[in-house]
């Protein structure tokens, strides 16, 4: 799939990618670990460039398939991974189910062409915390990932409150608002965060204001954590 911008107006070289090693690559402090799964070569590698011109991501490897997914990512160091629904052998919903057997705590973007609800569904099921459809632009992209950034440990919620006191509200017991409720809603049906931003009638960073503040009150480090403590309370 065509990326919706040019990388850049000269060819550019094959993408590098990092094999798997036995340290993982320094990344520089303070920036986010990122790891790439993509069949498209020319998309990949799109999508490292954008990686490479932020301030906030580093892009620790870049895979063409979900079997070297499996062997690279585990000894990458990353954080997150950008996944592709579609790959040729393993599927990506099938890589996502894996890797988070391997590692609970990684992050799992995938991006998808399908605006299909029992795909969203599958790979939800198999750990997926965001999607992200084709096309977008750099900077919906990095917004993404910027949503989907695991938390401090701080933010760890204590155990819920029993009874009907725990109804609508958060797992520290703060209750969620109504757009909070409301962004919780369609964040659980696995709409896009553009796609929340217009059916709540917001603007793009009252999405992530609410994102943040629900993580808070929830105790929740990514999307599908979110969804899951929301829907204790429903």
């Amino acid at each position: 799939m065509n990326p919706s911008h040019s990388p850049g107006a000269s060819s550019p070289g094959p993408p590098h990618r990092h094999k798997g090693t036995s340290k993982p690559l320094a990344v520089p402090l303070g920036k986010v670990a990122v790891a790439i799964v993509e069949d498209d070569e020319r998309f990949r590698f799109y999508l490292q460039e954008i990686l490479g011109q932020s301030r906030k991501f580093n892009c620790v490897g870049s895979y063409s398939s979900g079997e070297e997914a499996l062997i690279g990512i585990p000894q990458s160091g990353a954080q997150v991974v950008v996944m592709d629904v579609k790959l040729p052998g393993m599927s990506g919903t099938e890589s996502t189910r894996r890797l988070k057997s391997l590692l609970p705590h990684l992050t799992i973007v995938m991006i998808t062409g399908l605006d299909d609800p029992r795909t969203i569904d599958l790979a939800r099921e198999c750990g997926a915390d965001a999607f992200l459809a084709k096309p977008f632009t750099p900077g919906r992209f990095l917004d993404t990932l910027s949503f989907c950034v695991p938390h401090p440990k701080s933010q760890v919620a204590q155990p819920p409150p029993s009874g009907e006191g725990a109804r609508h509200r958060g797992l520290r017991g703060r209750p969620l608002t109504d757009r909070e409720n409301e962004f919780m809603k369609y964040l659980a049906l696995g709409l896009p965060y553009k796609q929340i931003a217009d059916r709540m009638s917001v603007g793009f960073w009252r999405v992530h204001q609410l994102q943040r503040q629900v993580f808070k009150k929830l105790g929740a480090q990514n999307g599908i954590e979110a969804v899951r403590r929301w829907r204790q309370t429903h």
